[in-house]
């Protein structure tokens, strides 16, 4: 994979292709910035050696994105708003010998023990441990002898699950697997090398995975300081931003943001959106403000991204009318059956698992073949999603098979009731969870916060969801300003089902 954004670089040669704030960097000057840090890094550390990258977006980390493959390091991208234990347990985990940082993550290596032989790397202070400063290595002397030594077979990263239930996995992915990832956005996503892109979520996930098909296209790559809203408003109107791609969370405080009229944003041409569902009152605005110009996109890190998407077209039914809750149809080098617990193919319309085919799925789990057999079998990934197809091919996501509820003798989808609950005027963002209860088994409890100006109660929540739900009608509603969100920017439902159990248990 390496060898081909050294390509793109010869290609496009002085075009800009990197932006942060007021600093340009053209395709040959990243070439040669990547260059020589993956020549410093090939010196220090041995082929195959595993080194973490944990720090907010900047450049520096699509320089060593693109220097450690070239390098023939394993990369371990890491979420630079993890607990400093968390960022312990995966160093050790994945045995690593480097750590590339930041002063914003800094004081998460300070809180546990160090092995004296890490090398520990700080991209913007002079104190390194183990090894040469960052500086040191963007002064290199270029060894090409080095570089591009990587076979496509060979592990490219270790990219880590969340962990929400018990210990992080590490994903094995090896260069074949990246290239298929980028072969199906570069076939079924609409990428243009004239495009200004914005990436606003953290590199560490998403945007470090889009940054390279549009590199390969030619296009310039925007990092937003932050990630926030109003920095990606301001880059969208003074740099003529022309698409971006983020979670619906970010897009529903987008879209309800105090100013968010007051922007010129008819540059954009194309926005992505995926991670998690996105609420339907949400995808009414974006799609009234900016017009049908929206994509979802639908994978899991096992089967990095590119799984299944919802083109813009594809978000309108026959009648005009917008095709709420789907997740879209397969891309065109992804093989999707739904299954039963036995393994068989369901009938459309009923619910199943998620199974994926494909050469961009992982190779396995690192270190940890008991977890890698029960999710690889024969040839296929099991996602531990759920989901229905009707008859033209859309997929319809239920749910997490562990998050399914039983209620009464019901199962429910905590989706279902999500897709619900955003379809009332007075929420914002809603999530689903479920409680232990002496009559029930499980009952059903939403959160939501209110949208603006809105003041809603329980009760009228509840008398909203009713009619459409029935039986499944939520038996507690949770009303907070804000729901909380984990590093990946998605809705964090561990410390949801932590705090309200406690607080609903409580006399």
């Amino acid at each position: 994979m390496s060898i081909f954004t050294a390509q793109a670089a010869r290609r496009f040669g002085q075009k800009i292709g990197l932006i942060y704030g007021d600093r340009r960097w053209t395709y040959a000057e990243f070439d040669e910035i990547v260059d020589a840090l993956a020549s410093g890094i090939a010196a220090h550390l041995s082929y195959g050696e595993r080194a973490c990258v944990i720090m907010s977006n900047r450049p520096e980390f699509v320089f060593l994105q693109c220097a450690l493959e070239r390098a023939g390091v394993v990369r371990v991208p890491v979420n630079a708003k993890l607990t400093g234990s968390e960022v312990a347990s995966i160093i050790a985990d994945c045995s690593a010998t480097a750590v590339f940082y930041d002063t914003t993550t800094a004081e998460k290596l300070e809180q546990f023990h160090q092995p004296k032989a890490l090398w520990l790397c700080s991209v913007d202070s002079e104190n390194p441990t183990g090894g040469p400063s960052f500086l040191d290595l963007m002064a290199s002397t270029v060894t090409p002898e080095r570089l591009h030594l990587a076979s496509s077979e060979d592990l490219c990263s270790i990219n880590y699950t969340s962990g929400s239930s018990g210990r992080p996995k590490g994903v094995m992915l090896s260069h074949r697997n990246w290239m298929g990832v980028y072969r199906n956005m570069l076939i079924d996503r609409d990428i243009l090398g004239s495009d200004i892109v914005a990436h606003v979520g953290p590199l560490s996930h998403a945007s470090g995975t889009y940054f390279m098909p549009w590199f390969l296209c030619g296009a310039t790559n925007v990092i937003i300081h932050g990630g926030t809203t109003d920095n990606l408003l301001h880059a969208i109107q003074e740099l003529g931003v022309t698409t971006f791609t983020c979670v619906p969370t970010l897009l529903t405080r987008l879209v309800n943001h105090p100013e968010f009229k007051n922007y010129d944003l008819r540059s954009l041409r194309a926005i992505g959106y995926g991670a998690e569902p996105i609420p339907r009152n949400t995808l009414e605005k974006a799609t009234d403000r900016f017009g049908p110009i929206l994509t979802q996109n639908y994978g899991l890190t096992e089967a990095m991204m590119t799984c299944v998407l919802l083109k813009p077209e594809d978000h309108f039914l026959p009648d005009g009318t917008l095709r709420v809750g789907a997740l879209g149809r397969p891309y065109s080098f992804v093989e999707i059956v739904l299954r039963d617990a036995d393994g068989l193919p369901v009938p459309s319309g009923e619910v199943g698992e998620i199974t994926i085919r494909s050469e961009h799925m992982m190779n396995g789990y690192w270190q940890m073949p008991g977890e890698t057999a029960k999710v690889l079998r024969d040839g296929w990934l099991w996602s531990g999603d759920l989901a229905t197809s009707d008859e033209s091919g859309f997929l319809t996501l239920c749910g997490r098979s562990k998050e399914m509820l039983i209620s009464g003798g019901f199962n429910i989808y905590p989706q279902e009731i999500e897709a619900v609950l955003t379809n009332c005027p007075l929420v914002l963002e809603a999530a689903v969870i479920g409680i232990p209860d002496v009559d029930w088994g499980e009952a059903v409890v939403a959160i939501i916060s209110p949208a603006p100006d809105a003041d809603p109660t329980p009760a009228q929540i509840i008398a909203f969801c009713k009619p459409t739900l029935g039986i499944k009608t939520p038996k507690h509603v949770v009303i907070l300003p804000n729901l909380p969100m984990n590093g990946n920017g998605k809705v964090d439902k561990k410390t949801l089902r932590e705090n309200i159990s406690r607080e609903l248990s409580s006399p």
